[in-house]
């Protein structure tokens, strides 16, 4: 049955949503109502065992299009008294009941824009499509010959894979992930390497700065970390400080461990009261954290990118090794399509791992680092290019039309990137209806209003709180969200807000926000269909 014959009644979608996913992953917070045997077949059965064909699409509501008109024409005006030209200053709305054909609510739908960090949305959903929800970040050691009583007699090659290599148990930390990686070598009979360690990056595009990023003066910034075939820590270094006495040197502490810098550190602990002041510089070879943090500062953390997360990687992982027991002889170099046929062994990470870092916490580099990796699987190469035309070919296997997208990275940062709210309210109407594991993911990995992510403290009490989960985003000049709503009577909405106007500062957070908040309530609020 095609998305567009599904139907999936308000009553049945709230047990649906409730019965099933709630039970199941726990992706809802609102309360859940009295259920009977309806939520025992929702249980048992899933979504699809409550979703009924209906040849007739909904109607557009004409009173709830008007409300939200209203609404956006008070925060054209409200951004024109602020000094923004209001010819200038474009809303996009396109509002969907879940599974069923017919728009709600359509305002300019069809405009293509920047969708800033919506991109998420079509990244993650790509790769679900694509690869499934079962698959991996799959990063291979390799070498030419077989390990003889501990030694291998040759170069340990690492074959790309794209992994962004997040620890979350600790912020920053690597050694976690990559201790069974290790492990599995020693497993294989690898104690030591005469050769050198070898980083194949194969099809990877060097990392290098995006199409249209921001200035270079941003470019330190964790948000604009550089993505490629290997990095640690999504390609930062988490910094983290904590005060000792006062006028002694404060405790510093830099991860992810074995960076392979040489760190110079001057940050003195201060009188309580005091403001806090810490700087750093992160390079390849020297890291430099100064300045001050008063007493009465628990803990400074902070994240940067690093120049070069190859070269992150390859420190991380020697001394992974070393610490694992494996002594690597020579030295850590770059080599594509180095040799070496024997897989000795495999670090594998779920995909379904790094959603909630991408579309909770909007985390770009490791948004570009599923973009490339599936650029890599089955676009071709894992560059800009391999990774825009995978998106192309899932959006067409969803049967949706790829006309007018336009995609250079997996994170959004780029200005370069376009897509309508009709693209985007189609892309989730249908990876949303799958009902299967991913589907479930996905939704489970939007942020919540009101409670988590970057929707943590919107919404927060109205009826929207804990009704809304979406990705927000934002760069100068573009505004989004994008996601679902559940009416109060029940119903599972579909929408896409995007906002294009001129750049000037105040303008997303005193106008833009709050009123896809208003429209965010509206929806809630409504009768649906």
């Amino acid at each position: 049955m095609s998305a567009s014959e599904r139907r999936i009644t308000p009553a049945s979608a709230a047990l649906a949503t409730l019965g099933l996913l709630a039970a199941a992953v726990g992706w809802w917070a609102w309360p859940q109502p009295e259920t009977t045997a309806a939520a025992t077949r929702v249980k048992d059965q899933g979504v699809a065992a409550l979703v009924e064909t209906r040849a007739v699409p909904n109607a557009p509501q004409m009173e709830l299009t008007q409300k939200i008109r209203a609404i956006i024409g008070a925060a054209i005006g409200e951004a024109g008294s602020r000094g923004a030209e209001e010819r200038a200053c474009h809303v996009s709305v396109l509002v969907q009941e879940l599974g069923v054909p017919g728009e709600l609510v359509e305002i300019d739908a069809d405009r293509r824009v920047r969708p800033a960090s919506n991109m998420k949305l079509v990244t993650t959903a790509a790769a679900l499509a694509l690869l499934g929800c079962s698959a991996h970040f799959e990063t291979h050691l390799v070498a030419e010959a077989r390990p003889v009583d501990g030694v291998l007699d040759g170069d340990l090659v690492v074959l790309a894979g794209a992994d962004p290599l997040l620890g979350e148990e600790v912020p920053g930390g690597c050694a976690a992930l990559l201790k069974p990686w290790v492990s599995e070598l020693v497993a294989a009979g690898v104690l030591s390497v005469k050769g050198d360690l070898v980083l194949d990056e194969g099809s990877y595009a060097d990392p290098a700065p995006g199409p249209e990023w921001p200035s270079s003066n941003q470019h330190w910034s964790d948000y604009c970390a550089l993505s490629g075939g290997f990095t640690a820590n999504g390609g930062c270094v988490s910094l983290f400080v904590q005060p000792t006495l006062i006028g002694q040197a404060a405790r510093v502490r830099l991860a992810p461990e074995g960076h392979g810098a040489v760190v110079e550190l001057d940050v003195l602990t201060v009188p309580k009261g005091a403001t806090l002041d810490v700087k750093a510089v992160i390079g390849v070879d020297r890291i430099r954290v100064w300045g001050v943090i008063p007493m009465d500062v628990r803990e400074w953390s902070a994240r940067q990118a690093h120049p070069d997360p190859v070269a992150l990687f390859g420190s991380v992982l020697k001394r992974a090794l070393m610490i694992g027991g494996v002594e690597v002889q020579g030295e850590v170099r770059r080599e594509r399509l180095a040799s070496g046929g024997h897989v000795l062994a495999t670090l594998r990470t779920p995909i379904l791992s790094v959603l909630a870092p991408i579309n909770t916490h909007s985390d770009n580099a490791v948004a570009d680092q599923l973009f490339l990796m599936v650029g890599a699987a089955v676009g071709g190469g894992g560059d800009r290019a391999g990774g825009g035309e995978a998106t192309r070919g899932a959006l067409t296997a969803l049967g949706l039309d790829a006309d007018g997208i336009q995609q250079v990275d997996g994170s959004g940062l780029s200005r370069a990137n376009r897509v309508s709210a009709r693209h985007m309210v189609a892309l989730l109407d249908t990876v949303i209806a799958a009902d299967d594991a991913g589907s479930a993911a996905f939704i489970e990995s939007l942020a919540l209003a009101a409670r988590t992510g970057t929707l943590a403290d919107r919404m927060q009490g109205g009826a929207a709180a804990l009704r809304v989960r979406a990705k927000s985003g934002f760069i100068g000049g573009t505004s989004g969200l994008s996601g679902v709503a559940m009416t109060e009577g029940g119903c599972l909405l579909v929408f896409s807000i995007f906002v294009d106007y001129p750049v000037l500062g105040g303008l997303n957070r005193g106008v833009w926000k709050p009123m896809q908040d208003a429209i965010c309530e509206a929806l809630v609020q409504s009768d649906g269909p």
